[in-house]
């Protein structure tokens, strides 16, 4: 009888809620409140599910990260020109233009920071290597001899220093932003051309600075790989290919302006991050 007793006092009192096991939330049907371990037979709220807060898969943008990038890019060229009689005053002026295209290719780096939500900032640097081409032949007679010509501009090498303002999406794994800076690149112009056999060649190297503007769409294969699409609008401004006596005119000024729209495609592979700081609004 003695042990009968025991077991059933045993088993009462680990049932009880008053009683209950440390560790563990217990719901009572009958009032729907709720006890915990701290303190036996207290009454606590139930707990609470974050509402309105933003929370972010475990990975973060946070990081710096390198990648490499191909793509596809043109617009024009334009060849301001001007010229001017010995007392400065002007005596002519036009442009001509050339549609441009060509391939584009080069790699990144940079840096984004996480801020604790969906909003992400950076800066990224990047160099690319250009094809990117305009040109224009001519063939024809002068006084009977035929002739042969071609002229244009290649931007051979492009490089932007940008800052990035993203905003996270697809449960953090998307990343959709804007980025705008600085631009430089190399430009050459040239004219070639031959006559009755004899060969005419000019060659002008200029370096252009400008202004570029964009935007585009990354999304995180897992912690470390993401994959990207981006458009650039690239303006490198203009820069003088000729200034000085031509044909018997005192002074002429000849610049090239070269503008390009970049579409392009590229990894990035990101060398970590702390983990984002959630904030759940209650």
């Amino acid at each position: 009888m003695k042990l009968i007793s025991s077991c059933s006092l045993l088993v009462i009192v680990t049932c009880t809620p008053a009683f209950a096991q440390p560790g563990v939330l217990y719901n009572n049907p009958g009032d729907g409140t709720y006890y915990t371990d701290h303190g036996y037979n207290l009454r606590a709220s139930p707990p609470v599910e974050p509402q309105g807060g933003y929370t972010p898969a475990a990975s973060t943008w946070t990081g710096f990260y390198v990648g490499a990038n191909v793509g596809f890019a043109g617009d024009e060229f334009n060849y301001p020109v001007s010229a001017t009689d010995a007392f400065g005053n002007l005596v002519g002026s036009g442009s001509a233009h050339l549609n441009s295209s060509g391939v584009i290719g080069g790699g990144q780096a940079g840096f984004n920071f996480q801020f604790s939500g969906p909003f992400v900032a950076g800066v990224e640097a990047d160099i690319q290597a250009s094809s990117v081409t305009g040109e224009i032949g001519l063939n024809g007679q002068i006084a009977g001899t035929p002739f042969a010509a071609t002229a244009g501009s290649r931007l051979g090498y492009l490089g932007t220093i940008r800052a990035r303002l993203g905003y996270a999406v697809l449960a953090n794994r998307g990343l959709v932003y804007a980025t705008g800076g600085l631009a430089y690149g190399g430009v050459n112009s040239f004219a070639n051309g031959s006559i009755s056999g004899m060969g005419l060649g000019i060659s002008k190297d200029t370096t252009g600075t400008g202004w570029t503007v964009g935007g585009g769409f990354e999304y995180a294969l897992n912690d470390h790989w993401s994959f990207r699409t981006e458009y650039l609008f690239v303006d490198l401004g203009s820069a003088t290919i000729y200034s000085g006596p031509l044909l018997g005119v005192t002074n002429v000024n000849l610049g090239v302006e070269t503008k390009a729209n970049i579409f392009r495609a590229g990894v990035d592979y990101k060398f970590g991050g702390p983990e984002p700081v959630v904030v759940a609004k209650y």
